[in-house]
């Protein structure tokens, strides 16, 4: 009697422990190292007999050496299609090539004496080989493991190239993939395309861009404004992107003076409507503003990018192949627009709209600087 009371204990204790299982955890370490990368991985014994119960072959509730090494076909399957590796991914983790994984090593390790319950009663080592047909440059690591039986599992993963430091993320329901990529390369046309696509329906830039086009005299000059503009903004964005200077506190502000500086060159278009000189120090002075601006935008979609430098540079032409557009299309349209008795005016824009439209960005320059403050 008692040895039966003993086995129903022992039956419901351990189907306890796997129903709740409350740390089902692993670690994975992955190493790329040219056209080859490596991945070792430990995991809970309990964890893999949850998800390959028939590991148990003589059903006595724990698993050998040997019951282990006979089910290493399906052990290297399972943790090869729920742990994937894919290269020349984008940033959205489009595109791409999965990588093969090649088993290489599956070692039991035994818990010690006193920890020999639960989740505690082993762990298991696997290693794999990944081959490319050229060095690989960036990865994407998606990890589905154990999450049928263990939604709360957590996989600790370090991803290492060779020569650069380590990278460590959590990888969990929530967060099943991972892309790291140390070049940026794969980031370029994504931060090329945010870049223009921000000019393009960022009003208060274009707000900006229209007063100094309304303010200039030949497309040429209208042109190396706007490129002295990129040049400022490029070097603040920059400075706040990698952590050199750090505005966050004053976000708002920021996005005030921005304000501001729309109201400002569209002023002054209505008090020097003759005025000769190109807008340099503006262009110079409010991009190093706007910069800030665009670094406040920016920050999160940085998060994901190990090499920040591509990205940067992307973000800053896209901007730059934004303006240029809706500069040299405004040019164009303006050449079509009416003079009447102005045929002799010097500026892109006759003078009745250069003051109509400068006191339409004027009162929009005010308005989102109240809005702001």
């Amino acid at each position: 009697m008692l040895t039966v009371l003993t086995a129903l204990l022992s039956c419901t204790l351990g189907m306890f422990l796997v129903v709740m299982h409350p740390d089902s955890l692993s670690s994975s370490q992955i190493l790329v190292d040219g056209e080859r990368a490596s991945l070792a991985l430990r995991c809970q014994l309990l964890s893999l007999l949850e998800v390959l119960p028939q590991l148990d072959a003589n059903l006595d509730g724990d698993v050998s050496a040997a019951e282990l090494a006979a089910e290493r076909a399906s052990v290297f399957e399972y943790v090869g299609e729920h742990y994937q590796l894919t290269t020349a991914t984008d940033r959205d983790f489009a595109g791409g090539e999965r990588l093969v994984p090649i088993p290489i090593r599956l070692t039991l390790v035994p818990p010690e004496p006193d920890l020999a319950l639960g989740y505690r009663r082993g762990e298991v080592d696997l290693e794999f080989s990944f081959e490319h047909h050229e060095p690989i440059r960036d990865l994407a690591v998606e990890m589905t493991l154990f999450l049928d039986t263990s939604p709360l599992h957590i996989d600790y993963t370090t991803v290492q190239w060779r020569g650069e430091g380590p990278s460590t993320f959590a990888l969990e329901s929530e967060s099943r993939r991972v892309r790291i990529d140390p070049t940026g390369r794969g980031a370029f046309w994504v931060f090329l395309s945010i870049g223009r696509r921000h000019i393009l329906g960022g009003w208060d830039h274009l707000a900006f861009l229209v007063a100094l086009v309304l303010s200039a005299r030949r497309l040429r000059s209208l042109l190396a404004v706007v490129t002295a503009f990129t040049v400022a903004h490029s070097i603040t964005l920059g400075l706040s992107a990698l952590n050199v200077v750090d505005c966050s506190a004053y976000s708002r502000m920021i996005e005030a003076a921005v304000a501001l500086s729309i109201a400002y060159v569209a002023v002054d278009n209505l008090v020097h409507p003759q005025l000769k000189r190109a807008r340099w120090a503006e262009a110079l002075g409010f991009g190093l503003i706007h910069g800030l601006a665009f670094a406040s935008f920016l920050g999160q979609s940085l998060v994901e990018e190990s090499a920040k430098v591509t990205p940067l540079f992307a973000f800053n032409l896209g901007v730059e192949m934004g303006q240029v557009l809706v500069a040299v299309a405004l040019a164009i349209l303006l050449r079509l627009v009416p003079r009447g008795d102005s045929e002799s005016d010097p500026f892109l824009a006759p003078p009745w709209l250069r003051r109509g439209g400068s006191i339409v960005v004027a009162a929009l320059g005010l308005f989102w600087f109240f809005e702001r403050i």
